[in-house]
């Protein structure tokens, strides 16, 4: 206004060259009652009324507005299965789901963070046991018939600027944390990455996590530790469970299953990084056999499957380190400085433990019930897999604003992740017992806003029970053998998608 003012009495002057004088003065007299008209409205305008609505808003958030983001993804997948014996079967699967984001920070150095989900499939389906999509691990990177919204993350995030008096910056969270997608698979998920290596861990967990940024005290780039841990099952009752007058006490004979572990970063220049991470988890469940039938053609003994149970009987460690190039040379030339590759290396070790009952049925041990050691993967030996998982994406040469990944992993026969919530709809590939080979195209259709990918999953088992739990449902059974072929194992897994992507 003030703008629109002096605007007016400039004009007024330069007009003043040209007009008379009782022209000037009714210009003068008409700019006079502008002015004053302007003050009049200014007057009535009630600043404390304005003051105090400001304070109320304020109250009622905390001092602080709840931020909103939305991720809305529309998917196509074709799905392929083949067994040893040449039995065959594809299915085509949509799917919608929508990631709501939230944050907000009360004061400078607390935030809170949350995610809710909805995943779906299209339609009504006539199974309705769902079996464990609901599992907690996985449930919310799993689609379902039914339309819930559930949360995926929650959690608090403190910083501090120095810890115990040394010039080491540091965080501390709590709650439901950000433990699928990690680094490495961040990248055919087209997202920044979250906490844990992708390659060793993907799965869901309520927990906490605590990181030390070591930059300043030992003067080498991006150096961090990350000690973490999380509660994967617990061993307390429901409310109004059994007995309506005690809630939440102890299973009998259920452990928690817990997990303690690191990630450490030695090194990270923004270019070229490496990134570790060790960790033991505890009482992990799988299933074993009340009975085991004797079975003529393979002479020996099997568990009869209607009789498995869910119980606890091993312990697991793993360890993965991976290398990664966001980056490639310097100025070569523009793909490579756009071009990401990686290389990553993964352990895990099994630890059996206790014995369950079970009866025998047929041959020598006919009706004979005894004590059997607990076997982790099917064995009752410690027992040691290995991985390793290569990836390259750049810029696509032929497509504007897209890039173009391939992947390659291979896992050895008592190979073990915690990948059960990769968003792989045949399976998770970085499970596999045998190799996978994977290539994606993302494009960016509105900048980051709306995208589409096309994606090719192609997965070749060596050894059965990749998907499985540590019990005798993972016994690693050689796929082109005797024995696969009487169980008709499951030899080949393909996975086609193509998704558009909103994001805001």
């Amino acid at each position: 206004m003030k703008k629109f003012i002096a605007i007016s009495a400039v004009a007024a002057m330069v007009s003043a060259g040209f007009a008379s004088d009782a022209d000037i003065k009714a210009e003068l007299e008409a700019l006079k009652k502008e002015i004053q008209a302007l003050k009049e409205a200014q007057a009535k305008i009630n600043v404390k009324s304005l003051k105090r609505q400001i304070s109320e808003i304020k109250a009622k958030t905390g001092g602080d507005n709840l931020k909103w983001s939305v991720d809305f993804r529309t998917a196509y997948d074709a799905i392929g299965y083949e067994t040893i014996n040449g039995n065959s079967s594809w299915n085509q699967i949509l799917t919608n789901r929508l990631w709501l984001g939230m944050a907000y920070a009360p004061k400078d150095n607390v935030v809170f963070k949350g995610l809710l989900s909805y995943y779906k499939v299209y339609g009504q389906s006539v199974d309705t046991t769902m079996n464990f999509n609901y599992f907690d691990w996985i449930v919310n990177e799993t689609p379902n018939i039914s339309g819930e919204l559930r949360v995926k993350e929650a959690y608090w995030l403190y910083f501090g600027d120095s810890f115990l008096g040394a010039d080491i910056p540091w965080t501390a969270s709590f709650g439901r944390r950000p433990a699928t997608d990690g680094l490495l698979v961040s990248y055919r998920e087209d997202q920044n990455p979250k906490s844990p290596l992708g390659h060793i861990i993907n799965t869901e967990f309520d927990g906490a996590s605590f990181k030390f940024n070591l930059e300043n005290v030992t003067d080498i780039s991006g150096m961090y530790l990350k000690l973490c841990m999380g509660r994967g099952m617990t061993n307390a009752t429901t409310r109004y469970s059994s007995d309506p007058a005690i809630n939440y006490t102890k299973i009998n004979n259920w452990q928690n299953t817990d997990l303690f572990g690191f990630i450490f970063v030695p090194y990270d220049d923004g270019q070229y990084s490496i990134h570790t991470t060790a960790f033991k988890a505890w009482n992990l469940p799988g299933y074993y056999a009340t009975q085991y039938g004797f079975d003529t053609t393979l002479n020996t003994y099997l568990p009869n499957p209607t009789s498995m149970r869910l119980e606890q009987g091993a312990d697991y460690v793993g360890a993965a380190i991976s290398l990664l190039a966001q980056g490639i040379g310097d100025g070569i030339n523009d793909t490579l400085d756009d071009t990401n590759a990686f290389i990553s290396f993964a352990w895990s070790k099994t630890q059996p433990y206790g014995s369950h009952s079970a009866t025998f049925l047929g041959g020598p041990y006919n009706g004979v019930t005894m004590n059997v050691d607990n076997a982790a993967l099917g064995s009752t030996d410690s027992e040691t897999g290995t991985s390793i998982y290569l990836g390259a994406n750049w810029p696509c040469i032929l497509i504007s604003d897209a890039r173009l990944g391939v992947e390659y992993n291979h896992g050895t026969k008592y190979w073990r992740s915690f990948t059960y919530a990769e968003d792989t709809l045949a399976g998770s590939k970085l499970a596999t017992r045998g190799d996978a080979y994977e290539v994606w195209l993302t494009k960016e259709l509105i900048g980051k806003t709306l995208t589409a990918q096309i994606r090719y999953t192609y997965i070749d088992y060596k050894y059965t029970g990749s998907q499985a739990f540590f019990g005798e449902a993972g016994t690693p059974i050689e796929v082109d053998s005797a024995a696969g072929r009487y169980f008709d194992a499951l030899d080949k897994a393909q996975d086609i998608r193509f998704y558009i992507r909103y994001r805001y």
